[in-house]
């Protein structure tokens, strides 16, 4: 079990670990929470010394919903005076890592979807989560990671970018490298 949840973590977090993204979120389904607490706890381990964390974010039903990030990104995150303003509009009015992601939690805990926000957590531009907003997840003019609604050639690129980290982290990891070795330290 804990190869299969290291091997979802490579797969589902490669960019966040290969310092190209800000975080990742992801879900698993375990039947042991105790046993899944270990495993992240475990991956912790590995992670927080190059500036990462995995954390869950929200449980219904032996479902896990893990984000992993990059502390520093994060942080960084809250000291846009643009991201700011734009996440004030749905409560949230702390804006150092803990309390973004402490609020954040409660806000994916009370959705029965995911909040709107959940795009600036996960490093997509401002103005495409603005847009998704704007226009229902509709009219966007690319869709890959997200839907991209104004830089095109940009995302185009990002989008290579993390499929690359995906390929090689995954290969890397099937050839028996660590999460430590697979991790970029910030």
């Amino acid at each position: 079990m804990d190869r299969n949840l290291d091997s979802c973590l490579v797969r589902q977090c490669a960019p966040t670990l290969a310092g190209h993204k800000l975080g990742n979120l992801f879900c698993v389904d375990v039947a042991d929470g105790v046993l899944f607490c270990n495993i992240l706890a475990r991956w912790n381990q590995a992670l927080n010394p190059k500036g990462v964390a995995a954390r869950v974010i929200a449980e219904r039903c032996g479902r896990y919903f893990i984000y992993v990030y990059r502390n520093s990104a994060l942080q960084n995150l809250g000291c846009s005076c643009e991201v700011r303003n734009f996440l004030k509009g749905f409560g949230y009015n702390c804006f150092d890592a803990e309390s973004l992601l402490n609020f954040f939690q409660v806000r994916m805990t009370r959705s029965v979807c995911f909040p709107h926000e959940v795009g600036v957590f996960l490093g997509y531009p401002l103005d495409d989560v603005k847009d998704f907003i704007t226009y229902g997840g509709k009219n966007y003019k690319l869709i890959g990671c997200w839907k991209v609604y104004n830089d095109v050639p940009n995302s185009m690129h990002i989008f290579e970018v993390y499929k690359k980290c995906q390929k090689i982290l995954r290969e890397r990891f099937e050839l028996g490298e660590t999460l430590e070795q697979l991790t970029v330290a910030s």
